[in-house]
């Protein structure tokens, strides 16, 4: 695919990525995505899908290379994890109103976005708590979740594994709808390479590197396969027998290779806004309704801490001999009683009032 990248929905050159000194999970990667098209990403379990997909979505930054996409923000794009990151004691509504106020979305545009995802993805009532469902369902809820919003941009990590092949092909089915209908772009990772057919574009991964990047029928026609299973064996082979003695010279040259720093391709977000504020606040507030013996703990603690400490050492000791040594008075106390105990008089000796004070306690002072 040639062109300038910004005629891409999403474009990425020469990324590179690694963690520690010698684990490289990417390695000049390119990638090129068309709008409106539905991207397969193929691959082995750590071959660096989901390391690319949270440089994608700004979770982590590339060491080197440039991503290009026509979405500026964070909330250009709707992403699926391929860890849950769900709040179990919210119910499915309040999971999606958290995500929705996140986004923006007024609480009219999350029930009626609630009431079209929960049907779409055959979820149980949208007062369910997350933590009585299935893996599978909560699975279904993080996916609306990505689509509560209509992104531009749909990053979904494994969205149908443990679904019901019948709920699979549904959401596959509304998938290449968005596509086509809503323009909208869509990379999806899966295991299940032959459901991949279904994508636009395939491309298929391995040790950091994309082999190949084509449409699933040309890429099985340029490698005179029946299945997509075979073309990937056949360019894992290609690609063992072309790199098996590069992997320790790519390590001493990586630092050079990675001398211009990527840029960030997201821009910045507001520092506050009012919307994000209430999410939190109706989080906590829904977490903390649901909690109420950990609450009651959490602020009664502090006032049983208090009482006892004021019941303990708290009250001033009683019996206490103490002897004060001032040299205020030449005569010592007796000329007290010569000056008042009260009044705005500063210029009249204090050690009186002090002592004065000191008397009214439950101390006993020596003379």
């Amino acid at each position: 695919m040639d062109g300038p990248l910004s005629e891409y929905a999403l474009a990425v050159r020469g990324a590179y990525k690694r963690y520690g000194k010698t684990n490289v999970v990417l390695k000049g990667l390119n990638m090129t995505i068309p709008q409106g098209h539905i991207y397969g990403l193929l691959g082995p379990s750590g071959c660096g899908k989901t390391t690319l997909l949270n440089c994608l979505v700004g979770r982590i930054e590339l060491d080197a290379g440039e991503i290009v996409m026509k979405g500026k923000y964070r909330s250009d794009i709707g992403y699926m994890p391929q860890d849950l990151a769900l709040y179990t004691v919210l119910s499915i509504f309040e999971m999606f109103l958290y995500y929705g106020r996140l986004y923006g979305m007024t609480i009219t545009q999350v029930e009626r976005r609630t009431e079209q995802l929960i049907k779409f993805l055959q979820l149980p009532r949208a007062s369910t708590l997350v933590e009585n469902l299935s893996g599978g369902q909560q699975r279904r809820v993080s996916f609306g979740i990505a689509l509560l919003h209509d992104p531009q941009l749909l990053i979904l990590d494994e969205p149908t594994v443990g679904l019901d092949p019948l709920l699979s092909q549904s959401i596959w089915d509304h998938l290449l709808k968005l596509a086509s209908n809503g323009k909208k772009t869509i990379i999806i990772t899966t295991h299940y390479i032959e459901e991949a057919r279904q994508a636009h574009i395939i491309g298929l991964m391995r040790n950091g590197v994309l082999l190949c990047e084509d449409s699933p029928n040309q890429l099985m026609s340029n490698y005179s396969c029946d299945n997509l299973e075979q073309a990937f064996l056949q360019l894992s082979h290609k690609q063992s027998n072309a790199c098996s003695n590069e992997d320790e010279q790519f390590l001493e040259n990586y630092d050079d290779l990675t001398k211009t720093k990527a840029k960030p391709h997201l821009q910045a977000e507001v520092m506050f806004l009012w919307s994000r504020f209430m999410a939190q606040l109706i989080k906590n507030w829904f977490f903390m309704w649901r909690n109420k013996a950990m609450m009651v703990f959490l602020l009664g603690l502090p006032l049983i801490q208090c009482t006892f400490y004021n019941l303990a050492i708290g009250r001033d000791p009683i019996g206490l001999h103490i002897a004060v040594v001032n040299e205020e008075l030449m005569k010592g106390l007796g000329e007290c009683s010569a000056y008042p105990s009260t009044g705005c008089n500063l210029e009249l000796p204090l050690t009186c009032r002090y002592i004065d004070k000191l008397k009214g306690r439950t101390l006993q002072i020596v003379s």
